[in-house]
């Protein structure tokens, strides 16, 4: 489809090597919803210098992305990183930003309510990204549609801007530390049989209750496949400090000397290494879900007071999401449920309609799988899937209030890509 009219190319306007700063705090499941913005970003700008301001829980774990060149830490700033404001330190940060004179700074971090102002603040030629009913414009800006995906909403401001899209697919890169902390679990689960696919994972936990389904369910879930498939076990994972909804889980399990309790207990990196592995990925709608999603293992996503409208799996071949959509919250603007996990949404999940998608990923994968016997043909993921750390040394560094730190980087430098997050 074509326009009338010439239509101004933002990016191209900048030059070969612009100064790019972005703006995106959150979870880890905010971060992997612009990985496919920031893939079609560098590819359309590969000389780009592109910043990342970000929060404490996400710069150290947004190091392995070679799209982004370094990591800036937001000063505290209601709506951005929110805490006791400092007015002098948030002076200081702005005005040391406006002194790099960026190109282009990008919000994608909400509606712009807080956002806006902060990266209006920032000083470059440009600003661009979203503007709900209550926020102030920037130079460029979309509408902030509570009813737009997360992925395809950052993908269609880098497209106004003249970028070319390459795929929906959200990306989470490995690195060998991440098997490194994956290896210290040897104790408790056999690394022989996660690598062979004989582990089922469940998340448990969710940060907002209205997002947790009830562990009687989860454990209904798990005992019908432990009963009916040929598994080591099953790995049953939960956020910090939320190890009650794992314990719940595993108290409620038949066959307990099956079921691992691994709450609290893995790395980022190990839980990415390990949910990498395994053969299917049961999970809340989450962080871990929205990493099973980016590494392309087989999942089932259970929604709650999240809307899946926003944030279910864009691509269904091996992502499943399971959702009472007839509950009226879903279209509400802001979802409208209350944070207690009595919400309708929620309890509208039956465990027949988990193990309906269950059954039909396990089914496809043993259709889908290299047979036993090709070993000639079957991909080795470990040797062959990711490319050499040497191949992305980078400093390391993190930014915090124009100081920088260290961060440890492994023999080889510390970035290890994988080459593609796809498989069955």
């Amino acid at each position: 489809m074509t326009m009338s009219g010439a239509i101004r190319n933002v990016l191209g306007e900048m030059g070969p090597s612009p100064k790019i700063a972005i703006l995106r705090g959150g979870g880890i499941g905010d971060f992997l919803s612009i990985t496919a913005a920031l893939r079609a970003l560098k590819k359309s700008v590969p000389g780009a210098h592109t910043t990342l301001i970000t929060t404490p829980g996400l710069s150290e774990f947004c190091q392995r992305y070679p799209s982004i060149d370094r990591i800036i830490l937001a000063p505290r700033y209601q709506g951005v990183n929110d805490g006791p404001v400092d007015p002098a330190k948030v002076n200081q940060f702005f005005a040391q930003m406006r002194r790099e004179k960026l190109d282009l700074a990008l919000q994608w971090h909400g509606g712009g309510r807080n956002s806006n102002p902060f990266v209006s603040s920032l000083g470059a030629r440009v600003t661009a990204g979203f503007r709900s009913d209550d926020a102030a414009a920037l130079d460029i800006w979309l509408p902030y549609d509570h009813h737009h995906h997360e992925v395809l909403r950052y993908l269609d401001l880098v497209t106004l801007l003249g970028s070319r899209t390459d795929g929906v697919h959200t990306e989470l890169p490995l690195v060998p530390d991440d098997y490194a902390d994956l290896g210290h679990l040897a104790h408790s689960i056999d690394l022989d049989a996660l690598r062979e696919g004989r582990y089922i994972g469940f998340h448990v936990s969710a940060g907002a209750p209205s997002r947790r389904w009830p562990p009687e369910r989860f454990a209904a879930v798990a005992n019908a496949l432990l009963a009916e498939h040929d598994l080591a076990g099953i790995i049953v994972t939960a956020g910090q400090g939320q190890d009650s909804d794992a314990a719940a889980v595993i108290s409620r399990i038949e066959d307990r000397r099956r079921a691992i309790n691994l709450a609290g207990r893995t790395s980022l990196g190990g839980l990415a290494a390990l949910i990498s592995q395994l053969r299917l990925y049961v999970s809340n709608d989450s962080g871990p879900a929205h990493m099973a999603v980016a590494l392309g293992t087989p999942c089932v996503v259970v929604f709650g007071s999240g809307n899946p409208i926003n944030w279910a799996p864009l691509e269904r071949a091996w992502h499943r999401p399971v959702a009472d959509l007839s509950s009226p919250c879903r279209w509400m603007v802001h979802d409208g449920c209350k944070d207690e996990p009595t919400v309708p949404c929620l309890q509208g999940v039956q465990v027949e309609a988990v193990l309906r998608e269950t059954h039909s990923l396990l089914g496809l994968k043993n259709i889908m799988s290299w047979p036993a016997s090709c070993e000639e043909c079957s991909p080795n993921l470990l040797s062959e899937g990711y490319v050499s750390n040497s191949e992305y040394k980078r400093s390391g560094r993190v930014i915090l209030s124009g100081q920088e730190k260290s961060l440890p980087i492994t023999e080889g430098g510390k970035r290890g890509l994988r080459k593609s997050a796809a498989r069955p």
